[in-house]
């Protein structure tokens, strides 16, 4: 299996939020068929650790399971190496995403694989709406006007306005695709590749500054490289579990992995998202209130779908995505920044000049 197969198969793990399970497998304990223990009780089952009970009656646990007690010093010394350099490399690989500052590691991911997988999907995506003869044309009205509002934002998600490591937005080929679907939905895969469904567009009507809402997030996952963090992580986490039960012969729990590790991270993706596609939006000027009432007209027609028997909504700690009643929250608190950022830009000059225009024509219409 290649390099993108391997990134291609973690990515569709990846889209599901499950966590490996082949490296956070424990086996039973097993005893020694000691007369004190009345026999070996799990002599059927694979051993970990083994354990015998001396003449005072204490149990013993001999070595550290059943990796760590076959390894040589030599071994440990290497294993140890292995876990020291992992730690270095995840420094090494630290950058600061643009807008929001913060830090993440992006570890054996490269920007051509994140590419070329992201191609490679969005390619896929496609011919399976070609299939089903659901993919608009290019020169369709749906497809022409997210195209428009898509590319104004891309253009200044790539200039390198809000700091921090930006260089991967350079020379990025940028593709947006409407799809004939009822869901209100959109996605972004890695490399510049926009779908959006027609429910969505349906769902929102004529607002172009509610639709430039919904491509700013989306452009929002590209520039702070949130899927390359994605695989990344799950690397990190499959590595790590596997030095740990190497050195140590304990195993990390996949489900806690999956619990305390992944599904937060998701969430706060999600409002990484909306924080820095609020920002792309506002430069472009598109009205940034429109983030808000998008939302809650998503928020609308979830409620209809849960009130309708369609689709139930998972508890908040087992939720992909955060609430979005809290989400429209978070937008409102930034509004007055998002303003700022929109007046900083000429939006406003902008838009009296577009009025006075429309002022002039109207008599002759």
């Amino acid at each position: 299996m290649n390099s993108l197969s391997k990134l291609k198969a973690g990515w569709k793990h990846l889209s599901s939020y499950c966590c490996p399970q082949s490296v956070f497998v424990s086996s039973p304990i097993r005893y020694s068929q000691d007369a004190k223990w009345g026999g070996n009780p799990f002599s059927r089952f694979d051993s970990l650790r083994h354990a015998w009970t001396d003449s005072k009656g204490y149990v013993h646990f001999e070595g550290k399971g059943r990796y760590a007690s076959s390894l040589t010093n030599r071994g440990k010394y290497i294993a140890g190496g292995l876990f020291v350099s992992t730690g270095l490399y995840y420094i090494w690989s630290l950058e600061t995403i643009p807008y929001s500052q913060r830090r993440h590691a992006i570890m054996f991911v490269s920007k051509s694989q994140e590419r070329s997988l992201g191609d490679l999907i969005f390619k896929e995506q496609l011919q399976l709406a070609r299939s089903e003869h659901a993919l608009y044309p290019y020169n369709h009205t749906y497809t022409q006007r997210v195209r428009h509002i898509g590319e104004k934002i891309a253009k200044v998600a790539s200039d390198g306005f809000g700091g921090g490591n930006w260089s991967h937005m350079k020379d990025m080929q940028w593709e947006f695709a409407v799809i004939r679907n009822g869901a209100p939905n959109a996605f972004v895969v890695p490399g510049g590749k926009v779908v959006v469904y027609s429910g969505l567009l349906e769902l929102l009507g004529k607002n172009d500054d509610e639709v430039a809402a919904v491509l700013a997030h989306e452009v929002a996952h590209i520039l702070a490289r949130h899927q390359a963090e994605r695989l990344s992580t799950m690397n990190f986490w499959g590595l790590l579990g596997f030095l740990t039960r190497l050195l140590l012969g304990l195993p990390i729990p996949g489900l806690a992995v999956y619990l305390g590790i992944f599904l937060p991270y998701s969430r706060l993706a999600e409002h990484e998202a909306d924080s820095i596609g609020l920002k792309l939006m506002s430069r472009a000027c598109y009205n940034p209130s429109a983030a808000s009432s998008m939302l809650a007209k998503l928020n609308h027609c979830e409620k209809e779908l849960e009130h309708s028997g369609f689709s139930s909504r998972a508890p908040p700690l087992l939720a992909t995505h955060p609430l979005t009643g809290d989400r429209v929250e978070k937008i409102k608190e930034q509004l007055p920044d998002a303003y700022t950022m929109y007046h900083d830009s000429g939006c406003y000059a902008k838009q009296e000049i577009f009025q006075q225009g429309a002022g002039f024509f109207s008599p002759f219409f």
